[in-house]
């Protein structure tokens, strides 16, 4: 029900409590549905088609999985410019949540006929989640700054409780979704559980969308016209038919988008080279991170990808003495996010010299040593090629430290770092940047994939040795070389008076 305009002017903060738990609702919701799923994601491709996966190899299920998650971090470049222009925050946002539910029940009933029509049924279905999914991520945190504009301590904790819906959905998606994939049920209930929370959050939001009447702008009140129609869908088509085509022939999409990706990196370094004095000094120091951010996301991704396969197939599954399925792994990432991340803040004010330059530098050397804690895994394993899963846990844990150092940070570097009239640019060449390193993951992964129908352990666990260690001592030395440079680039501008925070 609509809230009365003297209720709303005699109790603003009930009303925008109600907003905040609204927003974080159905940002639980579709967090709970897209880590279910996302966790299993790599064991689903691999899965034999009698036990309802896609039967993918190893190899095949690394390169489609890395163009998966890079057409995730193109398409919303495109779709928060279709919010802006033509939808609206809230209209975008209700459209959204509610083809994301229609689009995971054909993704069910894709699913479903496998067995029947092969993977293309599965495809066709999924190809719709990133574009209709690029019109609800950015858009939900973008609506809690609306709510809270002019109060930055009121902002700031709107957005935690946000950023805790987020990890506490994931934390229980990856959780629930191994247990029901191993269970009688099997992998189409994962899917099933999907369905039913992006329908729910759809729901949620739809039933409860008035309660933003004070905080949506005119593009959002006026009623659509053709004018504005004709876009979206333009937007929503197009989108489709590229993802579409991308899931089809992940062999050669992979390049075509890396290719795209390089042309609108190397586009933004030459813009910023073409601004002068501080302004080209900072921004050129936030291109050389977003590059070296490309680094750190191919460790990164490794969580989901290789890390989870070496579980699954080198290790006895045990953390700590408790028996998890590999893809609970996982859940140690948030976890350790909702347990740590809060101190952030106090600790950057205790070490104010630790500027963003250290940070990405640390944490590109944290993420390698994860990577080494999984060669000492490797090279710990007994004569059948097992090993402890107390060597991933460990892994989990330091990558997740390094995540923080990174991720958490990211985008404020480019707010901070960049020219006011090129922010939109910069913050489109950091997602270029992630979808680039996903199209570097999946090619990575096709080093250490084991062929269909093969069980030798002990070979298997030779390559992912030399994998984790080469990539660790890789991330170990530009680590390093990054924390010098910036030590020295510095201490240079301090002189010229510029100051890096």
């Amino acid at each position: 029900m609509q809230p009365s305009q003297s209720a709303t002017q005699e109790n603003p903060q009930k009303l925008i409590r109600s907003q905040v738990f609204n927003v974080t609702t159905i940002t639980f919701l579709g967090q709970f549905a897209s880590y279910s799923i996302a966790s299993i994601f790599i064991l689903f491709l691999t899965l034999p088609i009698v036990k309802d996966g896609l039967g993918m190899t190893e190899s095949d299920a690394y390169e489609f999985m890395g163009v998966t998650q890079a057409m995730g971090y193109l398409m919303p470049i495109v779709g928060g410019f279709i919010i802006d222009r033509y939808l609206g925050i809230r209209r975008g946002i209700t459209w959204g949540v509610s083809l994301l539910a229609v689009a995971y029940g054909l993704v069910y009933l894709g699913s479903s006929y496998v067995h029947v029509f092969g993977t293309h049924s599965f495809i066709i279905a999924y190809a719709m989640i990133p574009t209709i999914n690029a019109l609800t991520s950015s858009p939900t945190s973008a609506l809690v700054s609306r709510i809270y504009k002019g109060d930055e301590v009121g902002s700031k904790s709107g957005m935690t409780y946000y950023y805790i819906a987020i990890n506490v959905g994931s934390l229980i998606g990856i959780g629930i979704a191994p247990l029901l994939m191993d269970s009688a049920l099997g992998v189409m209930s994962v899917i099933a559980v999907v369905m039913i929370g992006k329908a729910l959050a759809a729901l949620n939001f739809i039933v409860k969308r008035r309660l933003y009447d004070n905080v949506v702008d005119e593009l959002d009140k006026a009623p659509m016209t053709l004018k504005r129609w004709l876009p979206v869908l333009a937007y929503c088509g197009i989108g489709y038919a590229i993802t579409y085509m991308a899931y089809l022939n992940p062999h050669v999409s992979t390049y075509i988008i890396g290719l795209g990706c390089s042309l609108g990196i190397l586009t933004f370094c030459a813009r910023t080279l073409m601004l002068d004095g501080t302004d080209r000094v900072k921004q050129l120091v936030a291109t050389f991170l977003i590059l070296v951010a490309i680094v750190f996301f191919v460790l990164y991704n490794q969580m989901a990808t290789t890390m989870v396969m070496f579980t699954k197939n080198n290790t006895d599954n045990t953390l700590l003495g408790l028996t998890l399925a590999p893809a609970q792994f996982q859940m140690i990432n948030p976890l350790i996010i909702l347990l740590i991340g809060s101190m952030l803040p106090k600790f950057y004010q205790r070490f104010s010299g630790f500027t963003i330059p250290y940070q990405f530098a640390v944490g590109v050397m944290l993420a390698g040593l994860s990577m080494l804690a999984l060669w000492l895994g490797a090279v710990s394993a007994d004569s059948n090629g097992m090993t402890s899963g107390n060597y991933v846990g460990l892994s989990y844990f330091i990558v997740t430290i390094a995540e923080l150092f990174v991720s958490a940070v990211g985008l404020s570097m480019i707010g901070l770092y960049c020219h006011s009239s090129m922010l939109a640019f910069a913050m489109g060449a950091w997602y270029l940047a992630s979808s680039m390193s996903n199209l570097i993951t999946g090619q990575l992964g096709k080093l250490v994939a084991i062929p269909q129908g093969g069980e030798d352990t002990v070979a298997s666990m030779h390559a992912y040795g030399d994998y984790f260690y080469s990539m660790g001592w890789v991330a170990l030395v530009i680590g390093g070389l990054l924390f010098g440079v910036m030590y020295l680039l510095q201490r240079s501008l301090r002189h010229r008076g510029i100051e890096v925070c």
